[in-house]
């Protein structure tokens, strides 16, 4: 009789045994369910945004990931896993409405609609000097100078001038004597101009006081290489040519073309006074034979410094 109480008291004992851990299990998995609740809830709501939610096996508190855009107006989606008693929250980004939107060029650069190109030019510049150490703030100046050029150059081939500045519209009149390569009229800014000046008078002013004997016209051979940095650097300004962050080949080309531009310009008007002023005179005077005053033969470098400075200063101030 004890034998067969043992038995049945190991028996009761293994039925419970088996029943506690059925339970156990039946516990762990309706908790699993309610863990993966938020992935299921994700998936029924999505649609009713206009969304695609990627379900997966989902942890709690883990994110639960978009994979299509929303619609036009709703912005960005942040669907967290929403836990008991949260619901589901949509939140509108400002910053991808805003990226939507085209920024207008003219206030990004801070100037009014219609500014001539060579104010737009010098703005850039100083925009450049301004944000070198902030690339993303110059390349959004930069894109908005290039959006100004284009859409003005794009006016102009429509035949559209209403948007066109004065000085692009001289610019097209180009002179036929020379072809492209002629002076064309190109006011410098009066401080440019006092550079200009002063360049010639110093060249001058030292062949003036070096002594009759040993004097030379080095000094307005050097003023003329002054002269065409200077015109090379108004080149710049007002010629700005292809953006080289769009198109660096073609803005290293259009920079090489102003380089020989101002040093074809100045070298030819120093040739061409040089010539009428020194040369072709003293042909004359050995060829003829003729006397000439002295006071004019101690003076002349002074005299044609004089006019070839004064004609490579007029160039650089009034003409590109």
């Amino acid at each position: 009789g004890v034998s067969v109480r043992n038995a049945g008291s190991r028996s009761v004992a293994r039925v419970a045994s088996s029943r506690t851990s059925q339970q156990s299990e039946s516990t762990r998995r309706i908790t699993s369910k309610q863990a993966n609740m938020s992935a299921f809830t994700v998936s029924a709501v999505a649609p009713a945004l206009g969304v695609r939610a990627s379900v997966g096996p989902a942890r709690r508190g883990a994110p639960t990931r978009v994979s299509q855009a929303v619609p036009k107006g709703i912005g960005s989606v942040s669907l967290p896993t929403p836990r008991r008693g949260d619901a589901l929250v949509t939140r509108n980004s400002a910053a991808a409405d805003a990226g939507g939107m085209a920024e207008d060029p003219y206030k990004v650069l801070g100037v009014k609609e219609g500014t001539p190109g060579d104010e737009l030019a010098k703005v850039i510049n100083r925009k450049k000097l301004l944000y070198k150490t902030e690339p993303e703030k110059l390349k959004q100046m930069e894109d908005a100078y290039e959006q100004i050029v284009q859409a003005s150059l794009a006016a102009r081939l429509r035949g559209d001038m209403s948007g066109v500045s004065e000085s692009a519209r001289k610019n097209d009149l180009t002179p036929s004597l020379f072809g492209p390569w002629a002076p064309i009229p190109s006011e410098a800014p009066l401080k440019d101009k006092k550079v200009n000046i002063a360049i010639s008078v110093a060249a001058v002013a030292f062949v003036w006081l070096t002594p009759g004997s040993i004097r030379t016209i080095q000094p307005i051979i050097y003023a003329t290489i002054f002269h065409a940095f200077r015109m090379f650097m108004k080149l710049v300004d007002v010629d700005p040519g292809p953006s080289a962050n769009i198109d660096r080949d073609a803005a290293t080309k259009h920079n090489n073309k102003r380089f020989f531009r101002a040093f074809a310009l100045v070298m030819g008007t120093f040739a061409v006074s040089l010539g009428l002023t020194y040369w072709i005179p003293n042909m004359i005077f050995e060829t003829f034979r003729l006397q000439v005053p002295v006071w004019y033969l101690l003076n002349q470098e002074v005299f044609v410094s004089v006019i070839v400075g004064g004609c490579l200063a007029y160039l650089t101030c009034f003409y590109r």
